[in-house]
């Protein structure tokens, strides 16, 4: 089946309009700071709430012919008032996380990008501009989930329209930055390990039991990592990266190593049962060969797809050792009141992590560079784009 074809915006609801001197931004790796996409006419547009401020975004716009084009451009503030339901309350945007489903939108990903023209980013933190929600004008919130950055527009840009029952306040202590140096990646790693702790069976669990994350120098299985460690887990770190070995023993892993070092990759349909619980950001073939390798009464929790889509497994774990597989959804399974107890078990977890968590600042004409180098695996950490910096 092809691809599903992103939904266009009529003009009439466009929230954002195409510069017309727009190019494509650089792909060189991480970032140099090249500007795309911007207008210094439409750059000029004032930010609403904030006097003689430029209003600006990270957009991405997929053309008839099917390219794809991405870069800094102006914030309209009026044109997303037309559109707006009467419910939407606007936030000033002082930090987005950057996450890997962020970068296949700033690709044009018709899995993600759902509309052109997009806004990413599925996480924000920021300031209420106006009372709503029952908190007041200025109020320190935060904003995941709700289609942000899929079918509506994210968090890459200096404001940001959400409906007010998707907004929540900010946990005390915690800046926006740091609120999103957390972010989805923060939610999706506790209720991952959280599902584990659910569904291992400790009947089987042996005194030296070591649990494996994979994928774990990026942001979702470092903070996986220190989760688990802090619930006194014997945490096993599987990357191919050495330079985030230091990182990771910071956070708690036990050990580092590499797949092959980790995972047994024969073609048996069955290996020895090493780990009690699993948390997997790779997805494809790695996932496979992990279910393989799971003891008795074991979980997977699988909240990644950088590795591949495909699983080529067989039934033999889930029938003959009593394996579960979960997926995790931090985008729509938790409720909003769900939401409030896990950020404030993040904030409370965040000192632990402070002076550990490699966490990279970006301006938004860095969004493109980054959103590359995330694709090619060339990260460790977290980003946070900050849309004044």
């Amino acid at each position: 089946m092809p691809p599903r074809e992103p939904r266009r915006r009529s003009p009439e609801s466009a929230v954002y309009r195409l510069p017309a001197n727009s190019s494509a931004p650089s792909c060189s790796p991480f970032f140099t700071g090249t500007r795309a996409m911007e207008s210094p006419t439409e750059a000029s547009s004032e930010a609403p709430g904030r006097r003689g401020a430029a209003a600006r975004c990270w957009r991405v716009v997929r053309a008839s012919d099917g390219s794809v084009r991405g870069g800094v451009a102006a914030w309209y503030r009026d044109a997303h008032d037309e559109s707006a339901a009467a419910s939407d309350v606007l936030v000033r945007v002082e930090a987005a996380g950057f996450n890997y489903k962020d970068a296949l939108a700033c690709t044009g990903h018709p899995g993600v990008m759902r509309v052109t023209p997009l806004v990413p980013g599925i996480d924000a933190a920021g300031t209420l501009v106006g009372a709503a929600a029952g908190l007041p004008d200025g109020a320190p919130v935060v904003v995941t989930g709700n289609q942000m950055g899929e079918t509506r527009d994210g968090g890459f840009a200096t404001h940001l329209r959400m409906p007010a029952a998707a907004v929540l306040p900010r946990p005390a202590g915690l800046s926006a930055a740091e609120a999103m140096a957390l972010g989805t990646a923060g939610l999706t790693a506790l209720l991952a390990c959280d599902r584990l702790d659910r569904l291992v069976d400790q009947r089987h669990a042996r005194t030296d039991e070591e649990w494996l994350v994979t994928g774990a120098s990026g942001g979702v299985g470092m903070l996986a990592v220190a989760c688990l460690a802090a619930s006194g887990r014997r945490v096993v770190a599987c990357t191919r990266k050495p330079a985030a070995a230091a990182a990771l023993a910071a956070l708690g892993a036990a050990a580092v190593a590499a797949p092959e070092e980790l995972v047994d990759s024969s073609p048996k349909s069955l290996a020895s049962g090493r780990w009690g619980g699993v948390v997997d950001t790779v997805g494809g073939r790695l996932l496979a060969d992990v279910l393989r390798s799971v003891r008795t009464g074991g979980a997977v929790a699988a909240i990644g797809m950088a590795g591949g889509s495909d699983l080529p497994t067989t039934v033999h774990p889930f029938i003959l050792r009593g394996v579960t597989l979960a997926g995790i959804d931090a985008a729509t399974q938790p409720t909003q009141a769900e939401r409030l107890v896990l950020w404030s078990r993040l904030a409370a977890l965040w000192p632990r992590l402070r002076d550990r968590f490699p966490v990279v600042r970006l301006p938004l004409d860095a969004v493109g560079q980054r959103a590359a180098a995330l694709l090619r695996g060339e990260t460790i950490g977290r980003a946070v784009v900050i849309p004044d910096l």
